[in-house]
């Protein structure tokens, strides 16, 4: 498929308009790592298989420049390892955010580009903090195939130890069907600095799974 056909998509939706990324950045010589496993629940618990691993991180070099790491990797083999950089369009400070991002690694077994770009805000509902974000990304690699990510998402904070996500997954492979996932997820702060996070992930189009999710967030 052309190239036009993955990033066009994306423009019109940055036009138009965060998993754990998003457009806020982290502050400079701040990092944050997140481990997660996600389980298949028809039969990865029982015969082994159905397991996928991720491993993100972000540290922020300057308070406007982001480093972070995107890794995953299934049961048996490698699926992704993108090295980025985040940084803002436009004041880093305003109520909504705007963030541009372009990375490359590995995806699929051969070299990747990831440029991206996010869009959030903070909202309240009631007396209760949250946000909501959406984060798209072109994911190119082979002869300009590749996929457009499209995540959107809503938390809450119903207390300072407790935070409630619930985040719409989107893919547009250039290779197959477009997908949807729903992944909501109950994130519980059991030390400064430290979380875990449990939740599900379900198919809602052209994606069956309904896997378990549990991970780890650590912030330093």
């Amino acid at each position: 498929m052309p190239l036009k056909r993955v990033v066009i998509p994306v423009l019109l939706i940055a036009t138009a308009a965060p998993a754990l990324a998003g457009p806020w950045l982290r502050g400079e010589d701040k990092t944050f790592l997140s481990y997660s496993i996600e389980t298949d629940l028809e039969n990865g618990i029982s015969d082994g298989s159905g397991f996928y691993g991720s491993l993100y991180a972000e540290h922020g070099l300057t308070n406007r420049l982001t480093l972070g790491l995107d890794a995953g990797a299934h049961d048996q083999d490698m699926s992704k390892a993108i090295t980025f950089l985040r940084w803002p369009i436009g004041a880093a400070d305003r109520r909504t955010r705007i963030a541009a991002e372009f990375g490359l690694g590995m995806a699929r077994e051969t070299f990747a580009l990831r440029p991206g770009i996010g869009v959030g805000r903070g909202v309240e509902i009631g007396d209760l903090p949250g946000w909501i974000s959406i984060d798209s990304r072109a994911v190119i690699y082979g002869s300009f195939d590749g996929v457009l990510e499209t995540d959107i998402t809503f938390g809450l904070n119903p207390s300072p130890r407790a935070k409630i996500i619930l985040q719409l997954q989107t893919g547009i492979p250039t290779e197959s069907d477009p997908y949807a996932k729903l992944a909501p997820s109950y994130v519980h702060r059991i030390a400064p600095g430290h979380h875990v996070e449990v939740g599900l992930v379900a198919g809602v189009a052209d994606a069956d799974d309904f896997k378990l999710k549990i991970g780890i967030w650590h912030q330093f």
